[in-house]
């Protein structure tokens, strides 16, 4: 869950259609209008992550306060949780595992939102919030939970979506050996031994 407390606004006057802030909006909130020529933002897809009004070289998007529906969350009660168990311990995730530091959204949330109907990484931010920070270690989570699902998403137009497995157990073994064995100072098999442990767990716990 997270709140959108503002809303970007388009001066149109200064704005030159150049498209960045719909090529890194994580949600695709913002798109081009092309019957009217002239960017959009959908309320319903944005986050709130206020990196469109970063990205503008023209400084014609400003944030202005949401009037309603500022808490975004996915209904998990019309779900199946079984469904929801079975999604995230095929990807090795727990499913109250936080995959999001930034936001702390979990893995049942990032399943629900596939059961739900999500079918693109950006459906998936615009359901549940997840990428508001720095989107890019949840990222890789996002993609699995939709590979788990049978979604194999297609790249949007200048995304910057990238898929690379950043979780130490996506490591083959014989690596992080290899890894521990080169660099012994950073533990890592021993940080890989704690994972598989708490993780385990977890997964004990949810049953």
């Amino acid at each position: 869950m997270i709140l959108r407390e503002y809303l970007p606004s388009i001066d149109h006057s200064l704005c030159r259609r150049c498209r960045k802030c719909e090529e890194i909006c994580p949600a695709a909130a913002v798109s081009l209008v092309q019957e009217e020529k002239r960017m959009a933002v959908d309320p319903g897809r944005c986050i709130d992550c206020q990196r469109c009004m970063d990205a503008c070289p023209e400084n014609a998007i400003t944030m202005l306060p949401r009037k309603a529906d500022r808490v975004l969350r996915i209904d998990l009660s019309c779900l199946d949780p079984w469904e929801i168990k079975r999604l995230c311990r095929r990807v090795g995730l727990a499913p109250g595992e936080a995959v999001c530091a930034c936001s702390f959204i979990t893995a049942r949330e990032l399943a629900g939102a596939v059961l739900l109907g999500a079918r693109t990484p950006e459906d998936v931010c615009a359901m549940t919030g997840v990428r508001r920070g720095c989107g890019i270690y949840c990222l890789v989570n996002v993609f699995k939970i939709l590979e788990a699902g049978g979604v194999t998403p297609e790249e949007r137009r200048k995304s910057r979506l990238y898929h690379h497995p950043l979780d130490p157990l996506d490591i083959p073994e014989e690596r992080l050996r290899e890894i521990d064995a080169r660099f012994p100072q950073f533990r890592i098999l021993d940080d890989v031994s704690l994972i598989r442990k708490f993780r385990g767990r977890d997964m004990l716990e949810e049953a």
